[in-house]
């Protein structure tokens, strides 16, 4: 896991944790499971503090429990697609902005780095790593000139953040390039229900 302890030169871009998805499967909010000494975002967003500028979360509704050291957001749509969390957090940005899905809390100290290193790097309007064969939007760099194409594909119904990474021409990270900073082989695997979190929670 990300050690918010390790000393680091701060990435200069800020890093925005999406917490406003509908919990169906897991029955509850993910954002406020508990996680080590506080709730699962707090987790995440004190381990972003410490590589990234500023720490953003993007949630439906001001939480009614600790967010760690984070500004909030909300996304202003009453729609549960991740597509609407990425275009609020982008109109923050000022170019690049590494967003993490407040359910990835596998991806290591090295990874985050590894990925944003190379966000920072590309010219293309984003950088996301592949997993299993598929992308993952949700734990990338995005850079703010994507933001207009996702809300033309908001205004057509087309919430798909794989297919605007494919319209954006966005950079892989291929997984044979990253995969030995993920000993565990779990980074990318989401808390989707509370057997998820639990079987996680065990290995945390």
């Amino acid at each position: 896991m990300l050690d918010a302890s390790i000393g680091t030169v701060k990435l200069p871009m800020p890093a925005a944790v999406l917490a406003g998805g509908a919990s169906k499967r897991m029955g509850r909010p993910k954002a406020a499971l508990p996680w080590g000494a506080g709730t699962l975002l707090e987790f995440q967003t004190t381990r972003l503090s410490a590589l990234f500028s500023e720490v953003l979360v993007v949630v439906k509704e001001q939480p009614q429990f600790p967010v760690g050291p984070a500004r909030v957001l909300l996304d202003g749509s009453p729609e549960y697609a991740a597509i609407h969390g990425l275009v609020r957090a982008l109109d923050e940005a000022a170019d690049r902005i590494f967003v993490l899905a407040v359910d990835l809390p596998g991806l290591t100290h090295d990874l985050v780095r590894a990925i944003a290193d190379r966000g920072l790097a590309t010219a293309s309007p984003a950088l996301i790593p592949e997993a299993g064969g598929r992308l993952q939007p949700l734990a990338a760099v995005w850079r703010r000139s994507a933001g207009r194409f996702a809300k033309t594909r908001i205004a057509k119904g087309m919430l798909s953040l794989v297919a605007l990474a494919d319209e954006v021409a966005a950079e892989i990270f291929p997984e044979k390039e990253w995969r030995r900073l993920d000993p565990s082989g779990v980074a990318f695997a989401n808390l989707n229900t509370f057997a998820d979190f639990a079987a996680h929670r065990e290995r945390a």
